[in-house]
């Protein structure tokens, strides 16, 4: 980890997992990578290590996830029975969208793994699964423009880009919107282990709203342009093509078209 510096340790008893204890620090190349790489010494389950600042952000794909300070940058390290580190950054949506909506943001799921305002991006989830001496590890990973200045932001995005802090007139700490939020993680979690996946599916799916809309995926193999008809039980999107036929995309460049 290099020059990472811890600068604080919290403990939260009373959540069954995710969450029960936080290491904050001021910096880290990316959050998820400072995770995994803790996960060679066998750590608890639930860790969530949050950082003020990334100096390498990643979202999906490799792509550049800018960190500015201000922002909320956290992972949170994951041991499900099932490989399944797709079907929960979907998941995850969830929570993160009740934590932005609880705080004056009525955002919305954009699958696979965006929080929108008004067709601004304002929150992403970057979920990994690792194994590590076979025991399998989901590292998730989520972003949030929080107290940021959306001048602070890329160029590039500030068009596609919002901020709690630009949508809301009341200050919100970070610490405040964290704790919120990995209460919610927390809950969800505990339902994943306790219910059979189709339901939270069903969850998710009733929230997302790309779901019905006009899309175009491209994967390695093709591009289909189709409507977003359902998710499937493996947190794929399934796209029905112009004559009818049923495609499922996991990974690649989605394109909602409206």
């Amino acid at each position: 980890m290099g020059s990472s510096l811890k600068i604080g340790e919290f403990q939260a008893p009373n959540r069954k997992l995710a969450g029960r204890s936080v290491w904050h620090y001021d910096v880290v190349e990316s959050t998820n990578e400072t995770a995994k790489e803790l996960l060679d010494d066998d750590i608890e389950e639930g860790l969530v290590i949050w950082a003020d600042r990334q100096s390498a952000g990643r979202g999906r794909q490799g792509r550049a996830w800018a960190s500015p300070p201000g922002g909320l940058y956290a992972s949170v390290i994951l041991k499900p029975k099932e490989a399944h580190a797709w079907v929960l950054g979907l998941l995850v949506g969830m929570p993160v969208v009740k934590a932005l909506r609880h705080f004056g943001v009525f955002a919305v799921l954009k699958y696979p793994n965006d929080a929108v305002y008004q067709g601004r991006k304002i929150a992403g989830i970057l979920s990994e699964g690792v194994y590590r001496r076979d025991k399998y590890h989901v590292v998730v990973g989520i972003g949030v423009n929080t107290n940021v200045d959306l001048e602070r932001l890329p160029p590039d995005v500030q068009g596609s880009a919002t901020t709690l802090k630009r949508e809301v007139n009341l200050f919100v700490a970070n610490e405040e919107f964290l704790d919120y939020l990995l209460n919610q993680v927390d809950d969800l979690y505990s339902r994943y282990q306790n219910t059979r996946i189709e339901f939270l599916i069903k969850d998710y799916r009733g929230q997302c709203t790309t779901i019905g809309k006009r899309v175009t995926a491209t994967t390695a193999k093709a591009t289909v342009s189709g409507r977003a008809y359902d998710i499937a039980p493996n947190g794929a999107l399934i796209i029905m093509d112009d004559q009818n036929a049923k495609h499922e995309f996991v990974d690649g460049n989605l394109k909602v078209l409206g």
